[in-house]
């Protein structure tokens, strides 16, 4: 078994965004929310929408 650092995976994982064509926390994951349930969907509904009476965007950018 091969062993890394915290720092390798982090270093890993960012490579691997890279690749892909994310970069830093600005991108939405590639989960379509086809499978979602409706109490998650009106979640995030909710979520959006109290964000948007205090003249904010959502922290997270969600498919539903």
């Amino acid at each position: 078994m091969r062993r890394i650092t915290l720092e390798e995976l982090g270093a890993s994982i960012e490579r691997k965004k890279a690749e892909l064509g994310y970069s830093g926390q600005d991108y939405v994951a590639r989960n379509s929310g086809k499978y979602r349930t409706e109490s998650k969907r009106a979640l995030l509904r909710n979520i959006a929408a109290a964000a948007a009476e205090r003249g904010e965007e959502p922290t997270f950018k969600a498919n539903y």
